[in-house]
């Protein structure tokens, strides 16, 4: 869990505000839903300290029924309002990211020892925007995009890769060295026209498919 202390003093001012304020009609907060999963990070950020196995009935969206499955956990990271646990799923002998919303229940996995595997947290997500984190080296995207919406991803960046390659009057073309992962794509396709993807080419065939197929419902 990665806050630097700036970024905690902010959270802690606006929640004094919010507090202050929030029956007053000038001021408005933005209204967030319950972020469910919560209650379990104490118990997670006590079993990656301890280095203890968890076993985890767990209920993805794709599934009908929670199953139990045992992970070794190495790092919690939060993503949009929401929590994921990642760790080592030592049956399918890889490292998954599970969300804390679709954990029903964690208990401790009795007789099974902790493999550490050499896990990096910082490096597993350095090359991705999101909780999905591909193995092998990412591209190197290029993006144009209008000057209108340029200085909104100036200001808040991307992605630490992020730099600026060219600038004229109308645009200014970015370069990310990320994997294209589904947050990544969704970020482009938020820009709407105001975007264009240069390189790779494959990233641009696959924009140009899911905008086509986009326009077709609408026919």
């Amino acid at each position: 869990m990665s806050y630097t202390r700036k970024e905690i003093e902010v959270h802690s001012h606006l929640a004094d505000l919010y507090e202050k304020y929030k029956n007053k009609p000038f001021i408005h907060f933005e209204k967030t839903v319950e972020i469910s999963g919560t209650q379990f990070l104490e118990k997670l950020i006590e079993a990656i300290q301890k280095k203890e196995v968890l076993k985890i009935y767990y209920h993805p969206f794709y599934e009908d029924k929670p199953y139990f499955i045992d992970v070794h956990p190495y790092l919690l990271k939060e993503f949009k309002f929401r929590w994921y646990l990642v760790g080592l799923n030592a049956f399918k002998e890889q490292v998954r990211t599970y969300a804390l919303d679709r954990i029903r229940d964690i208990q401790r996995a009795e007789n099974i020892t902790y493999i550490e595997n050499k896990f990096n947290a910082a490096n597993y997500f350095k090359n991705s925007i999101g909780i999905i984190a591909p193995e092998g080296s990412p591209p190197l995207v290029k993006v144009a995009i209008q000057k209108t919406q340029a200085q909104y991803i100036i200001s808040r960046p991307w992605h630490s890769s992020q730099n600026i390659l060219e600038e004229n009057e109308d645009e200014i073309v970015f370069s990310f060295r990320v994997h294209p992962t589904y947050e990544f794509k969704s970020l482009l396709l938020s820009l709407g026209k105001d975007a264009l993807v240069l390189e790779p080419e494959y990233l641009r065939k696959d924009l140009k498919k899911e905008l086509a197929e986009m326009a077709e419902r609408y026919l």
